[in-house]
Formats: C-alpha cells, sequence, structure tokens
C-alpha cells in the first residue's frame, strides 16, 4: 500500500515521533540525574511553603475534628470486643474498661486459668457476656479459630483490639538461637496481622475498628530490644498502608505506649536492661482509659503518655542524641504531658544551630577522611541485578574485593564478570537463600573463609509482592519478611564478630516504603520499617565497633520497578525514577564517609516531613492515587502475586 499523503495524518505521525523522541530523552541518564537534583532543590523548598500555607487551616481542621469525634464518641455498650493478650497487663485492664461501658467481650490468652481469672471481674465491672478463647496468636491457624469462635459465639465483632506480645531482653550479638528471635515477630507482629485477615470482611459489615498496640520502643532504640522494636516498627507502618487500603470502612487506632505497669516492666524485667536511670512508668489502668477513649473518639494515633511525643520530636531532628544513652525524666506524666514537649521545644530551639554547626563539621570532616575501599572485602547480598548488581559495579570500581550472594548463580557470574572488568581484583560468588538461617551462616563463613576478613556488610537482597492485604494470601506473605528482615538479620548476626575485629561496617538497604504508605504493598512496607527500627536498635547496642549505615532509596530502576511490576499498583501518578548507577553510587560514597542515615534520592526527606505533620494528606492521596479509579477497584478482589524477586 503507497504511504498516506494527508498533511493531516502526517502532522499526527510527526507529533507522535516527537512524543516517543521526547519521552526516551526524558529517561536517558542524564536527564534523569539532572531531574532530581532540580528536584533535590525544588521539592523541599515547596514542600516547606505548602506547610506554611496549609498548617493555619489544616490545625483548625485537626481541633474541629476532634472536637467532633470527642462529642459523636462511639458507645461500646452491648458492642463485641475481641482482646488478644488478655490475661494480663495492657489486655487486663482494656478488658476492665471495655467491661465498664458494657461491651461484651471476646478474650484470648494462652493462659486460660488467669483469663477466668479477668473474665469474672468483667462481669462483675458490667460486661453482660464474656467469653474466653485459649489460643496461640503466633500460630495462623489459632487466629482464625479465634475469629471463627467468636462470630459462633456473639453473631458479630466490633472492636478487634491486638494486644498479645512478647519482649526480649538479649543483645543481638548473644543470641544464639534463631527461634528465639523468630518467636518474637510471630507472636508481635504476624500475630495481629493474621487476626485483622480473618476479622476484616466481619469488621466492614459493621463499620468497626482495629486498635493494634505497638509501642514507642522503634525509636526509643533502648538496647537488647533489637528484634521487639523491629515488629513494633513494622506494626505501624502495617497499619498504616492498611489504613489506606480500607479507606473510611474500618477504623485504625494505632496505640504506641511508653513504659507502662506490665509483667514486661516489672522490677525484674527491667533489671535486664542496661539503663541507669528509667523514664516513670505509667499504671495499666490508665493508659487503657486513654486507649478506650481514644478508640470510641476515632483517631488514628495515640501515644499514652503524650510527651513521649516530644522525644519522638528529638529522635528526628537529633537522632544521634538518642544513639547514646537515655535520659530521665522524674515527675508525674500529668505535668510531663505538659512540661516535657515544652522543654524538648526549648532545648531545640538552643541546641539545633550549635548541632547543625557540628553535623557540617562532621560531614566535612568524615568527606576529608573518606574510606579508602581497595583490597578491602564487600559481602553483598542480593547481588544479581538491581541495586546490589550497581553496588557490586561501583564497589569493584574502588579496587574492592567482593562476595557476591544471590539465588540465581548464572547472573551472580554475569555480574562477577563485569566488576573484575571494571577493577576488583578477586571476586567470589556464592549460590544462597537468605530467608534460610543456616544459609546465612554458611554465607559468611564461606566468605570468610576465603578471604580471611569482611569489611563491608551489604544487606540488600529483598522480595517485593502486589496485593490487597484482605484479599492476600497469607503463606504467600511470610516470605517477604523471611527474606527482607530475617536475611538481613541473620547475615549481620554471623558477621558482627568479624566486623568487630575490622571495625567494619553495615550498609542496609530499606526503603522509604517504611514510612511511606503505599497501598498493596502492606508487608513490604512493613518489612521495610523493621529494618530500620533493627538496626537503629543495633547501632545503640554495637557502639563505634561497628558502623550502620541505613539507606532509604526511593524509586530506582530494578526489576522490582519494571513497568509490568509497577503497573499492578495501577496508580495514576508515580514519581520519577533514579538510575540504579546513581543510586550505587551514592549508597558507597555515604557508606564510605561513615553517614548514618541516606535517601535517596534526598528529596523524598521532604514527603517523610509532610507524612509526620499531615499524615490525614499523605493518605488520602495515597488512597486516591492508588485505590479510586476502576483498574484499582478490580485488584481489591486478587490474590496477591509475587512481582520481582532479586
Amino acid at each position: 500500500m503507497a504511504p498516506s499523503s494527508n498533511p493531516g495524518q502526517k502532522r499526527i505521525t510527526y507529533y507522535i515521533s516527537l512524543s516517543l523522541s521526547l519521552k526516551q530523552s526524558m529517561h536517558s541518564p542524564a536527564a534523569m540525574i539532572l531531574m532530581h537534583r532540580a528536584l533535590n532543590i525544588v521539592f523541599p523548598l515547596a514542600v516547606f511553603i505548602s506547610l506554611l500555607l496549609i498548617s493555619p487551616p489544616y490545625l483548625v481542621f485537626k481541633l474541629l475534628s476532634y472536637i467532633k469525634r470527642s462529642i459523636f464518641s462511639e458507645n461500646v455498650a452491648g458492642k463485641v470486643v475481641l482482646i488478644t493478650g488478655a490475661s494480663s497487663g495492657m489486655g487486663e485492664d482494656l478488658a476492665y474498661e471495655y467491661a465498664i461501658r458494657g461491651a461484651r467481650l471476646a478474650l484470648v490468652a494462652r493462659r486460660k486459668d488467669r483469663l477466668g481469672v479477668v473474665a469474672d471481674k468483667a462481669r462483675k465491672l458490667g460486661s453482660p457476656n464474656v467469653f474466653l478463647v485459649r489460643a496461640d496468636v503466633s500460630k495462623v491457624e489459632d487466629c482464625k479459630r479465634i475469629i471463627d469462635e467468636t462470630l459462633n459465639h456473639f453473631g458479630q465483632l466490633d472492636h478487634l483490639v491486638n494486644n498479645a506480645g512478647i519482649s526480649q531482653a538479649d543483645y543481638f550479638e548473644d543470641c544464639t538461637e534463631a527461634s528465639d528471635l523468630t518467636l518474637i515477630m510471630d507472636a508481635n507482629f504476624w500475630g495481629s496481622t493474621n487476626c485483622s485477615r480473618f476479622a476484616i470482611p466481619h469488621l466492614k459489615r459493621c463499620k468497626g475498628k482495629i486498635v493494634v498496640i505497638a509501642s514507642i520502643a522503634p525509636w526509643i532504640l533502648t538496647p537488647k530490644s533489637s528484634v521487639y522494636n523491629a515488629s513494633k516498627a513494622a506494626l505501624i507502618s502495617f497499619y498504616d498502608t492498611l489504613r489506606v487500603e480500607i479507606g473510611s470502612h474500618i477504623g485504625i487506632t494505632i496505640v504506641m505506649p511508653g513504659l507502662i505497669d506490665t509483667e514486661m516492666t516489672s522490677p525484674s524485667s527491667l533489671a535486664k536492661y542496661p539503663v541507669k536511670v528509667r523514664p516513670p512508668n505509667e499504671s495499666a489502668k490508665q493508659c487503657a482509659k486513654a486507649i478506650v477513649k481514644s478508640t470510641c473518639r476515632g483517631d488514628r494515633y495515640l501515644t499514652e503518655p503524650s510527651w513521649w511525643n516530644a522525644l519522638f520530636m528529638v529522635k528526628l531532628l537529633c537522632p544521634e542524641a538518642l544513639d547514646r544513652r537515655h535520659t530521665a525524666m522524674a515527675s508525674i506524666h500529668k505535668l510531663l504531658n505538659i512540661v516535657l514537649p515544652l522543654t524538648a521545644i526549648i532545648s531545640i530551639l538552643i541546641i539545633l544551630p550549635p548541632y547543625l554547626v557540628f553535623k557540617l563539621l562532621s560531614y566535612i570532616k568524615r568527606s576529608m577522611f573518606t574510606e579508602i575501599m581497595a583490597g578491602k572485602v564487600v559481602f553483598i547480598t542480593g547481588a544479581s541485578s538491581g541495586i546490589g548488581e550497581g553496588l557490586a559495579y561501583e564497589y569493584a570500581r574502588l579496587g574492592a574485593r567482593l562476595a557476591l550472594v544471590a539465588r540465581r548463580e548464572d547472573r551472580l557470574r554475569v555480574v562477577a564478570d563485569k566488576a573484575r572488568e571494571l577493577g576488583s581484583p578477586e571476586v567470589f560468588v556464592i549460590r544462597a537463600d537468605v530467608s534460610k538461617v543456616e544459609d546465612c551462616r554458611r554465607i559468611v563463613d564461606e566468605a570468610v573463609n576465603h578471604f580471611g576478613q569482611m569489611d563491608h556488610l551489604v544487606c540488600n537482597a529483598g522480595i517485593l509482592r502486589a496485593g490487597v492485604f484482605e484479599n492476600c494470601n497469607l503463606s504467600a506473605s511470610a516470605p517477604i519478611l523471611d527474606v527482607n528482615f530475617w536475611g538481613a538479620a541473620y547475615c549481620t548476626r554471623f558477621a558482627i564478630p568479624v566486623l568487630r575485629k575490622s571495625k567494619g561496617k553495615i550498609v542496609v538497604i530499606t526503603s522509604v516504603g517504611a514510612w511511606s504508605p503505599t497501598p498493596m504493598l502492606a508487608f513490604y512496607n512493613a518489612s521495610k520499617a523493621a529494618l530500620v527500627s533493627f538496626y537503629e536498635t543495633l547501632r545503640v547496642e554495637c557502639g563505634s565497633h561497628i558502623g550502620v549505615t541505613i539507606v532509604l532509596p526511593g524509586l530506582i530502576e530494578s526489576e522490582m520497578t519494571a513497568p509490568d511490576s509497577i503497573s499492578e499498583l495501577q496508580a495514576k501518578f508515580i514519581p520519577p525514577f533514579e538510575s540504579t548507577k546513581q543510586c550505587a553510587e551514592a549508597i558507597v560514597q555515604s557508606a564510605c564517609r561513615g553517614d548514618m542515615y541516606l535517601t535517596e534520592p534526598s528529596w523524598w526527606n521532604a514527603l517523610s516531613l509532610l507524612k509526620l505533620l499531615c499524615p490525614e494528606l499523605v493518605e488520602w492521596f495515597y488512597r486516591w492515587n492508588f485505590m479510586n479509579g476502576p483498574k484499582n477497584k478490580q485488584l481489591r478482589a486478587l490474590k496477591t502475586d509475587e512481582t520481582s524477586a532479586l
């Protein structure tokens, strides 16, 4: 057929060609670098100006919303409340507080004799019906049975209170049995998420509520609590994401208690923690009252007592201050709720100028005396593609010797060959699955036996699976934490003694997903939040013996962010990607400087500030971007599916 001579057709063809060429040029490496450099300057300024404009009306909205919720607080008389971990501590007092308000109770714990005592008192306090279920929430089949038995007994479920949890009192380096650590995550994180998974369809029917008892632990960084802190950070991130997925169908209140009088904070338990002076405890009764009031109001978050929020601000602005040890506050909580926030604000205003000067001088010093990697041994997991591959090439250019780990040995060998061409004098390839503790021990042993040392441990291996939590396959979701969290933790456990000898460094690749509530990625986000909290605590435990750099990448070009993978999220708007090479360069430079944190590209930090100050706005945007629209709604009926694995 002869080509068309229609001028209009020619113009259309020309414009299509022009748009395609512009699109290709925008995705060229040079254009992407310029784009992110511009965003690193422009976006934080735009967010700052927006906050100045939005803050006054936003604060008025928050005040009016609080007044409205307080006036129209939920009446729970006759409603059904399921409480896990109800045999003692906070769960016990929550049972009493709901009983006083006339709620019907389903109480769950492992100790049925203690549950019987709690049930008797709850009936005396006013609960018309108390149902007991003996179960272990760390077992998924028990979680399903708990929900089924409660529904069979009451016919409905209005509030699910995920309170069950266990603590930790050992330095991570001293833990000998992996099962002791996994049990903490099984009870604290999986116990909560599994119960929620089976309860959600029934909570939706009555527009019910989920109350999740997290902790201030993720940002207080108490030593000997690394996995406990990680489990609570995972809970916060998970339920932040779940709130975006579910929208207004189910209310979610995330509770972050401080030190509360429970079995976990008894004198014998607290004696195990190396703290010279301890903040005052709050009574479990006072805390339970605050939690039930907050839940009935429909609050998103509750920190109890509220003065702990002041320390969170200190942690945010001056993270080094909490990376040392803890200071004391000796006064009653009502006074502290008023005095400590004011004291913290005044202290920050006084300390901030010299602190910023110190930070600048420290950065200059670290930049001048950056670590020379030539001849040093770098161990990289997940090195067969993506960021791990980019890191291998970047370390190779600096002359480092490499131990590369992944499941795909054929891909690893391709990466190893290129790394040698780029300048690495020696590359050692190990095929392994980091989700298996025995593989983690083996790969560290093999690398040390081969090289005789280890200088940098780069925990990069990870997988991503997209799916709405309500429709997810729980057995398919467990590997996300096994690879992303435990894979890093296990490798670190076996590498610490070797890294201590060389005064080495740990580089952990997390994600902005740790605080960014992207729907359909609840487990992925939770795993990354757990990593951040875990390594923050580990940094306190290890002190200056081992450096820890926590990396929070944004959207980076990799298999996880390939078009097929990203299309699963069905987003209206996707932020610009950064090249793997550019990200890897920034990570290696940051690690060699000895930085504590790196967000790459840095403009994502501005979004984290927006999330902190205006969480409702960020949640609304994420829900609009990901969950609304016909294509997005169809995804809610799909089972979760693997989109990428390294």
